[in-house]
């Protein structure tokens, strides 16, 4: 049975949009102008998820199994499943790069550091038996960035993820979704609910958008608001 999801505290339409040149330009920008370390933004991005999970989780809920890529969306959902413990469970389809994805690399070494198992680079056909006796799905391996088809075996666990009849809640975008033009990729995640950072994504809301995201959540990665507006319309 699907949980009753609703949209809360900021009305994703009302806001401004970015798109996904625009989302990462912001994150630079927090860290060039504001000082703001860029893990910070990531920590404040896994809060507010995991925020978002928790009211929505009910004591008879299973666990929650937390797929995340090498970039710096599964980093949000490594952290992410550092603050659901021990709820959640956590596999990854391969290990971020240091020198691609640090603030990914740092996020899986806290968690193994934490002694917080993380299973590395299972077959899909190995996810049927993780998500026994869960509840959730979080699907955070493919971001912002992606400009075509999948591949590979992160290709394989979207597949698999799309083929499940839980829940699944998108961190920052379903994965397979395209952020600046609402084209599903094959494969694509359809989710419950996708929880997006500091400002919705043009593809949220055009083609197939509306109806891979479900509900938008809109959560704050600690940004001042007017700081954010000003840095958007001098852009």
């Amino acid at each position: 049975m699907r949980h009753a999801l609703r949209l809360e505290r900021n009305a994703a339409r009302d806001l401004r949009v970015a798109d996904s040149a625009t989302s990462r330009a912001l994150d630079r920008a927090a860290t060039s102008e504001l000082e703001i370390p860029s893990i910070v933004l990531m920590e404040h991005a896994a809060h507010g998820a995991a925020r978002f999970l928790e009211e929505r989780m009910s004591p008879a809920d299973g666990a929650v199994l937390v797929l995340c890529g090498p970039g710096n969306n599964g980093g949000d959902g490594l952290a992410l499943a550092r603050l659901l413990a021990p709820c959640a469970r956590v596999v990854l389809t391969a290990p971020p790069d240091p020198a691609r994805a640090p603030d990914a690399a740092l996020e899986l070494t806290i968690l193994q550091r934490s002694g917080i198992e993380v299973e590395i680079g299972l077959d899909a056909s190995a996810l049927d038996v993780r998500m026994q006796g869960a509840s959730w799905i979080v699907d955070a391996m493919l971001g912002t960035g992606l400009d075509r088809a999948p591949r590979g075996r992160i290709a394989e666990w979207i597949a698999w993820t799309a083929s499940r009849r839980e829940d699944v809640i998108a961190i920052d975008l379903p994965s397979g979704l395209d952020a600046d033009t609402g084209e599903s990729y094959d494969p694509c995640v359809t989710a419950a609910a996708t929880v997006t950072f500091a400002r919705p994504k043009p593809g949220q809301f055009l083609r197939d958008g509306p109806a891979r995201c479900g509900d938008v959540r809109v959560v704050t990665i600690g940004l001042p608001e007017p700081w954010v507006e000003t840095w958007l319309e001098e852009r």
